[in-house]
């Protein structure tokens, strides 16, 4: 029987006043208790004054109502989508959007944020099509995504069946970092 620790971190970026340590046993005791972790059944270990994980939210509703609204927000703008459709002569090169020939439309995000994953603070969200028409705006979403897809990695690079997904994030890496 081989016998190995575990020590929790925080990811890249995300830094708490409660120890990411302290956060694992919790969510463990959570775990071992009711078979599964909730954000809700987290947030209702963490509602108690004297619990360890209390400070992590917060409690002030007039805040936390205009946080919750803000994510809300950010969550609507994220979920639409624009159907670009081609016709005539055009082609997915005149929007520098892939699409499938067989087809004259491509659904894609709407907005895109162009502020890199590693800064602080809300999201700044431009037109999809014309972020990709822009040099700049367009190597930022790059990135972005290969943030998301690196962060996919980390979570995922244990299974064997996804090598070949982890080898195309890695060709990505060093095509985005050529273009940037």
């Amino acid at each position: 029987m081989s016998a190995y620790v575990s020590k929790y971190s925080w990811k890249s970026g995300y830094k708490y006043k409660t120890s990411a340590d302290v956060v694992g046993k919790v969510l463990t005791e959570i775990e071992e208790r009711d078979g599964s972790v909730t954000s809700k059944s987290f947030l209702e270990y963490s509602r108690p004054e004297d619990s360890e994980t209390h400070d992590m939210f917060e409690w002030d509703d007039t805040i936390a109502a205009e946080k919750y609204r803000l994510a809300q927000s950010g969550r609507i703008i994220n979920q639409l989508q624009i159907e670009v459709v081609y016709s005539g002569d055009s082609s997915p090169r005149d929007v520098e959007v892939e699409v499938n020939r067989t087809e004259r439309f491509e659904r894609v995000s709407a907005f895109v944020n162009v502020v890199p994953k590693t800064v602080k603070g809300s999201a700044v969200f431009t037109n999809t099509l014309s972020a990709l028409r822009d040099k700049e705006k367009r190597v930022q979403v790059l990135k972005n995504a290969l943030a998301e897809l690196e962060s996919f990695k980390q979570r995922y690079e244990s299974l064997e069946e996804l090598s070949g997904v982890m080898d195309a994030i890695k060709d990505l890496k060093a095509t985005v970092n050529d273009v940037a």
